[in-house]
């Protein structure tokens, strides 16, 4: 069996991988036929078991001996495998697709953290019939996609919790449409609520106090150059023992939505309700970035957005320190 993932949503990807795995070592506790290949020189930095794309083909090819049942996890090919894996690896699964799809004992998993290009010749290959793999794009949730995602996962957490329809909006505003970070706050609201009805009180206490202690003061300093400020915020986050990936994926989620918010004013002239109606953002939110945006150019933004993915990319690589990498940030902003 050959199962592709791709798309925006990382998180809801990683979770797929997270139960393919864990169903997988059910039957395999010792992990003997699990192998994973990771991001280029992922594996020499200790991120995951395996090697890089070059021993691909081998273990695909090659039997288990300690192990009747595989599982192959492949990592970011697609948009991060060179041209020539790329070709060796379509032109090996074109010759063997039979014996991969109808292998009850093997399961192949490709699997990308972001949208692939479409136009790239093994993308073409596992997304269509010819493939033969099951794949599934995982889109950003937005409006009610993204309510019924999570009442689902509250639900998952204890069946007996609820929220109600004013707690889920408000949720939904102070936290985004941020994957990971909502699964942050909705775990920390059904460990609190314990199977009681969420309140719009609930998430004012747990979810915007929290937010906007830790994380828009700390926006605010940087929207105002405030470089000190911002320093002492950022190092009593840290302090406090809060994940620093957190803190990561709430700067990225801020200055993309200053980003969006941005391009709609300043270079379409688009008012607030068209700004909130086109971006799916909260008029809230769009109100609030109206305001921070008056600090930054439009290439400013651009330049701080695409230098937030660039750091990002070398932390999940194992570049960068992420402590380090976001004081170097606050520094350098």
């Amino acid at each position: 069996m050959i199962i592709f993932l791709y798309g925006e949503d990382a998180f809801r990807s990683s979770q797929k991988i997270k139960e393919i795995k864990e169903k997988f070592l059910k039957s395999d506790p010792i992990a003997s036929g699990l192998s994973v290949f990771p991001a280029r020189n992922a594996s020499r930095l200790g991120r995951d078991a395996g090697g890089d794309y070059d021993g691909i083909i081998g273990v695909l090819s090659t039997p288990n001996l300690l192990a009747s049942k595989r599982l192959v996890i492949i990592k970011r090919l697609l948009s991060k495998g060179t041209s020539e894996e790329q070709e060796k690896l379509l032109e090996y699964l074109e010759k063997n697709k039979k014996n991969l799809t109808e292998d009850k004992d093997l399961v192949v998993v490709f699997w990308e953290e972001e949208t692939a290009k479409k136009n790239n010749a093994l993308f073409k290959f596992l997304e269509s019939r010819q493939g033969g793999a099951k794949s599934q794009e995982l889109k950003k949730l937005s409006g009610i996609k993204l309510d019924q995602w999570i009442n689902e996962r509250l639900r998952e957490i204890n069946p007996r919790n609820k929220i109600s329809a004013s707690a889920l909006q408000k949720l939904v505003l102070y936290a985004g449409s941020d994957m990971f970070l909502l699964d942050n706050e909705i775990q920390k609201l059904a460990n609190y609520a314990n199977g009681q009805m969420i309140s719009d009180e609930d998430v004012e206490i747990l979810v915007k106090a929290n937010l906007d202690s830790n994380i828009f003061n700390t926006i605010d300093a940087l929207g105002a150059k405030n470089k000190k400020e911002a320093l002492k915020l950022l190092h009593r986050h840290l302090g406090q023992g809060e994940d620093p990936f957190y803190i990561l994926s709430m700067f990225i989620y801020q200055f993309r939505n200053l980003l969006k918010v941005a391009d709609l004013n300043l270079n379409e002239g688009r008012s607030e309700q068209e700004i909130a109606k086109i971006s799916k953002l909260h008029p809230y939110v769009v109100k609030k970035s109206l305001a921070q945006i008056q600090r930054f150019s439009f290439q400013q933004l651009k330049k701080i957005y695409q230098k937030l993915g660039e750091m990002d990319l070398k932390i999940k690589t194992g570049q960068l320190d992420i402590k380090l990498a976001l004081d170097k940030f606050v520094v350098e902003l």
